[in-house]
This record gives structure tokens, C-alpha cells and sequence, in this order.
């Protein structure tokens, strides 16, 4: 391609030389023409070397471009082997781990539930050994209650069959005791229980429980009577009337005796005590409940 050009420019170098020496002919003006024709062509060569010139750099652009293409595949390439190789790893690493955690749930249920068995066993052989002494403790309170409500029946039929005691008694003439004198009722209507003593006045108690006293007294026209009823010697009720026209007045007490108690009736101040076939002065006494 180069000789080429250098045989192009040495004839040109020729023809331009011949024509200086020699005048214009029709033969110079062919040449001229062939001259300009060649210059014409030698530009378009040029023109297309030149442009040659850029298509080769183009083209080695992209060479150059497709070279780095081949080279990014390959790095893709490369990267999503490591990739899959990495996800590989990871799956192999979460599969190894997930059945770890199984065997290790697995193991804890295992034991667990083996505890909660025996925890089980255990739980219903201490039920039934509390439920044994339920059994007996209900058994024994159960006895215990029978017995119990046994004892009470017997104390209520014993309570049931209360003794007769049960005395009335009473002066047929009027007195006059002095103050702190025991009055002896000396005429026994009732005395069932012989508890009731008329030398004494005193009423002695053979059966405990509670028992209630009364006393009516009468007073000797416009004069004043002072009474007290006694148990153990402690006053349990006391009274006084003044009388006018032979006026009559009742006082009671209930008391609670125990086998051996005495009750009787005294008089704390001079007292004038009448009776007469029409009005008692009495004592009387009974037992209520034992």
C-alpha cells in the first residue's frame, strides 16, 4: 500500500516537471486532467486511510470493550459460583442447625415429659395416700361425731327425766322476827323430795340446776316488813312493804344450785309479818331444769 502511494507521487513529480518545461497542448491539458484525477484520488485515499485509521481504532475499542465484557462475564460468572457455593454453605449451615435444635427440643420434651411422668406417679401415689388419710381422719371424726351425738342423746334423756322437787310451806301465826332472824316457816303443805326443813326454815338442794323461789309475805296494819331471800348466805332478792290494812306482796328468784346448796328467807330490819286463814305468808320452792 505504501509503494504504491511513493509510485503515485513520482509520477506526479514527473508529469508536473514536463509540463513546465513544455507549452499547453492538448496533450498537456489530458495530463492536467489525468494530473487532477489523480490528486482527486490520492485525496480519497487518504480520506479512507484516515478513515481507515479510525475504523481500526474503533475497532480496537471494541475489541478492547468486548475484552472487558469477556472479563465481566467471567467475574459474574465467578461471583455466582461463589454465590452458589456460599448459599450451599448456608443451606448446609441452617440444615445442621435446624436438626441440632430439633434433637435438642426433641430431648427436652423428651425428659420433660419423663419428669412430668414421674412427677405423676408421684402425684398419685400421694393422692392416694392423702385420700387414705382422708378416709381415716372422716372415719375417726365420723365416730368421734356418733359418739358424740350418743352422749347427747343419753344427756337429754337423762335431762329429760327431770326429778320431782318441788315444797310449799308457811307460818300459821303472825311474828315479829328481829332484824337479821331467819324466818322458819314451820307448816309444810308440799315437801315432794324432802328438800324443804321446817325446823330450820332452810331448803337444802339434793339435785343440781336451776330452781325458783318465791315468797309472799304479809304486813300487820301500818307497819313495815323487811325480807330477803339467801342463797349460801348471799342475797339474791330482797324487798319491803309498809303495810295498811293487811296487805299482801310477792318477790321471786330464780337461782342455780349445786347438790348441797341451801336457800332461805331473812329479814334485815324488824319486820311484822301477818297471816291468817285468809292470807299466807309462805316459801315456797321448785326445780325448773336440770
Amino acid at each position: 500500500m505504501k509503494l504504491q502511494k511513493k509510485g503515485l507521487l513520482l509520477l506526479l513529480n514527473l508529469i508536473v516537471a514536463a509540463g513546465a518545461r513544455e507549452p499547453l497542448s492538448p496533450t498537456c491539458m489530458l495530463y492536467e486532467y489525468e494530473e487532477r484525477l489523480l490528486e482527486r484520488v490520492l485525496r480519497n485515499e487518504i480520506g479512507l486511510e484516515n478513515t481507515l485509521k479510525d475504523i481500526m481504532k474503533t475497532h480496537a475499542k471494541v475489541i478492547d470493550a468486548l475484552q472487558h465484557l469477556e472479563d465481566g462475564k467471567v467475574l459474574i460468572k465467578s461471583t455466582l459460583k461463589a454465590i452458589e457455593e456460599k448459599q450451599a454453605t448456608m443451606e448446609s449451615t441452617l440444615r445442621e442447625f435446624i436438626e441440632n435444635v430439633m434433637q435438642h427440643v426433641n430431648s427436652k420434651v423428651n425428659t420433660t415429659l419423663s419428669t412430668l411422668e414421674n412427677k405423676h406417679e408421684a402425684m398419685v401415689v400421694k393422692s392416694r395416700s392423702l385420700v387414705a388419710n382422708v378416709i381415716v381422719d372422716l372415719t375417726e371424726n365420723v365416730t368421734a361425731t356418733i359418739q358424740r351425738v350418743e352422749n347427747v342423746q343419753e344427756a337429754l334423756k337423762a335431762q329429760s327425766i327431770i326429778p320431782t322437787i318441788y315444797f310449799r310451806s308457811r307460818i300459821t301465826n303472825s311474828v315479829t322476827p328481829s332484824s337479821g332472824q331467819d324466818v322458819i316457816f314451820t307448816t309444810v303443805d308440799v315437801n315432794e323430795g324432802q328438800g324443804y326443813n321446817p325446823s330450820t326454815g332452810r331448803f337444802n338442794a339434793s339435785v343440781s340446776g336451776m330452781y325458783l323461789f318465791s315468797v309472799q309475805y304479809c304486813c300487820q296494819n301500818s307497819q313495815y316488813s323487811y325480807l330477803q331471800i339467801l342463797h349460801t348466805g348471799n342475797i339474791v332478792q330482797a324487798s319491803s312493804f309498809y303495810g295498811s290494812s293487811y296487805p299482801c306482796v310477792t318477790m321471786q328468784a330464780p337461782v342455780r344450785l349445786a347438790i348441797g346448796d341451801q336457800v332461805w328467807v331473812r329479814v334485815y330490819s324488824t319486820s311484822y309479818l301477818y297471816t291468817d286463814t285468809a292470807r299466807y305468808t309462805s316459801f315456797s320452792g321448785t326445780l325448773i331444769h336440770v
